[in-house]
């Protein structure tokens, strides 16, 4: 009888579903120099810019895209449980060669910090952190007080 009434209570009990998860995309729609990058190579040449770029903690990088302004179209989709979700933007120039190493490129107003961290509610579709938008609306953000200033124009969205 005890068994019974076990079995029958655990009918009764709401089952719990897996938590959805949902796609967030990041497009990065143009990239620019303000200053320039390549100012100390021996045959100073156009910027290699590439990103990377953390959606809920998932790493990415892109292919290297060799303009001092220009669109390079990259996109970057993960899956994101969350509502609220964190995301990175890290901006570099390729140095390669005699230099050897990388530029980081100063896409963030703030002094100190070059990089962009901010959060994306999915909900929403605010977009807040060292940027502020709304979901598939275009985001402007440039270096400003810091050296290798750049500039960057981006998107995100959600599948709903």
């Amino acid at each position: 009888m005890l068994t019974t009434l076990v079995l029958a209570m655990a009918a009764m009990s709401p089952v719990s579903e897996p938590a959805k998860s949902h796609m967030v995309t990041v497009t990065v729609h143009r990239v620019a120099q303000i200053d320039n990058l390549d100012k100390m190579d021996v045959d100073p040449d156009r910027a290699d810019f590439y990103a990377q770029i953390w959606i809920d903690g998932q790493p990415y990088e892109s292919k290297n895209f060799s303009f001092d302004d220009g669109r390079p179209y990259w996109t970057f989709t993960a899956e994101a449980s969350s509502n609220s979700v964190p995301i990175r933007i890290k901006l570099l120039d390729d140095d390669g060669g005699l230099e050897e190493q990388d530029d980081f490129v100063d896409i963030n107003r703030r002094k100190g910090k070059k990089d962009l961290d901010f959060h994306f509610n999915r909900k929403s579709g605010r977009i807040t952190g060292d940027v502020r938008g709304r979901e598939n609306r275009m985001v402007h953000s440039w270096g400003d007080g810091d050296n290798d200033k750049g500039q960057i124009w981006f998107t995100v969205s959600a599948s709903h």
